[in-house]
C-alpha cells in the first residue's frame, strides 16, 4: 500500500493499493500455461508411446511457461508503453487484438529464433501472431455473447424491438443443438410441472398410507373379536 499526495486537493493523501507486478502477473499466466501444455504433452506422449516421453513433456512444459510468461509481460509492456493505457483505463476490442497479436508474434519470433536460429524467426513471428490475433478475437466475441446475454436477461424489450442474441444464445437456440436455453418463462413452468408431479406422488402416498392404516385396524378388530370368542 502507497500514500500518494493529491495534487487537486492541497493536504489530502490518496491511498493507492498496488497488487503484483507486470512480472509476477507473468509467472503467473506462465504456470498456467506451463500446466496446461504439460498435461497435453503427457496425454499426446501416451497415446503415440513416445520413447522419450519424460524429455517431450519437460520440454513442452518449459516452452510453454516461457511462452506464456513472456506474452503476458510483453503485452503489459505494449499497452503501458505503446497505447499508454493504466490500470484503469478500458482497453476497446480492436486495440485488444491488435495488443495480443503484436505480443504473440514478438514473443514467438524471439523464442523461435533463441531454439532453432534465424531461420525460424519469420515463421515464429507469423504463425504465434496469426494465433494471438485469432484467439484474442475469438475471446472477444464469446465476451460480446456473454455480456448481450445478460443484457437480454435484465432488461425488458418490447415488441417492436426484440433483443439481438449472442452467439452462445444462437448456438443453444439452433435446432441442431442437443440442449437449448430456456427462458424465466419456460424454467418457471417447468419447474411447476415438476411440482404438480411431486405433489401427485405424495398423494398416492397418503392414500397408500391410509389404505394400509384401514387394513391393520380391520385386522386388530378381527383378532380382537376372534380372541373374545374364544
Amino acid at each position: 500500500m502507497v500514500h500518494n499526495i493529491d495534487s487537486s486537493s492541497p493536504g489530502s493523501v490518496k491511498t493507492v493499493q498496488r497488487g503484483p507486478g507486470t512480472f509476477l502477473k507473468g509467472l503467473y499466466v506462465g504456470f498456467a500455461t506451463a500446466t496446461c501444455g504439460g498435461l497435453i504433452s503427457a496425454l499426446v506422449a501416451t497415446l503415440r508411446n513416445n520413447p522419450r516421453s519424460r524429455l517431450y513433456i519437460v520440454g513442452t512444459t518449459l516452452n510453454c511457461f516461457i511462452l506464456g510468461t513472456g506474452f503476458y509481460v510483453t503485452r503489459d509492456i505494449f499497452s503501458k508503453r505503446g497505447f499508454k493505457y493504466s490500470q484503469d483505463n478500458e482497453i476497446t476490442s480492436r486495440e485488444r487484438i491488435i495488443l495480443s497479436g503484436a505480443s504473440a508474434a514478438v514473443i514467438g519470433g524471439t523464442w523461435g529464433a533463441v531454439i532453432g536460429g534465424r531461420r525460424n524467426l519469420i515463421p515464429g513471428l507469423i504463425t504465434f501472431g496469426i494465433a494471438g490475433l485469432g484467439g484474442q478475437a475469438a475471446l472477444n466475441a464469446f465476451e460480446a455473447s456473454t455480456k448481450q446475454d445478460k443484457l437480454n436477461g435484465n432488461k425488458e424489450w418490447s415488441t417492436e424491438a426484440p433483443p439481438k442474441e449472442g452467439i452462445v444464445s444462437r448456438i443453444l437456440n439452433s435446432e441442431n443443438s442437443p440442449v437449448r436455453k430456456l427462458s424465466g418463462e419456460e424454467y418457471v413452468a417447468k419447474m411447476r410441472d415438476k411440482q404438480l408431479m411431486v405433489d401427485a406422488e405424495i398423494a398416492l402416498v397418503d392414500e397408500e398410507i391410509v389404505r394400509l392404516t384401514k387394513k391393520l385396524e380391520e385386522e386388530n378388530s378381527r383378532k380382537g373379536v376372534e380372541s373374545d370368542s374364544t
